[in-house]
């Protein structure tokens, strides 16, 4: 999952319709603030370190969607810090609405590949992980364009509190 000379392939689709004026506003003015900094190299990135006032543990949620379930969790569990990860920008802007809406300031957003992170990421620093619909790539020939395989379940294992 790690390999950093190897090219990270991602099938899915980044962009969809285009954006409204005022989420494209949100996209550029309040994702700089929540986005999740991908540092080069082998430094490790605590997730602890993302959040002020400090958090209790660190949930996150791959493949959040348009965020419903990461603001619902996020509202209900305000001592809980989130990193929500969703490459399709029109669901990150629909996330940083419901953010902007719920006064949530217990999320933190990276609009790329998950495997990005998981690359930086420090062990043991995630008490939980959503993958709710993890692979829209229902046939066997698209196998190579999932990304729910064993090797990403190996990387969870590290990044995962026992």
């Amino acid at each position: 999952v790690c390999e950093k000379k190897q090219k990270l392939n991602f099938y899915g689709r980044r962009k969809g319709r285009k954006l409204r004026q005022g989420r494209q506003a949100q996209i550029q003015e309040k994702l700089p603030r929540v986005l999740i900094p991908i540092c080069p190299g082998e430094e490790q990135l605590d997730p602890m370190s993302l959040f002020y006032p400090p958090v209790k543990d660190v949930w996150m949620e791959i493949g959040f969607g348009a965020g419903e379930h990461l603001a619902y969790h996020a509202s209900t569990n305000p001592d809980i810090g989130f990193l929500g990860i969703e490459p399709f920008i029109n669901g990150v802007a629909s996330l940083l609405s419901k953010m902007e809406r719920q006064d949530l300031n217990n999320v933190r957003l990276l609009n790329d590949d998950v495997r990005l992170l998981l690359c930086n990421l420090a062990s043991n620093s995630l008490g939980r992980v959503f993958i709710l619909f993890p692979d829209p790539w229902p046939k066997k020939r698209h196998r190579k364009r999932r990304l729910f395989s064993n090797a990403l379940l190996d990387k969870l294992s590290q990044q995962m509190r026992p």
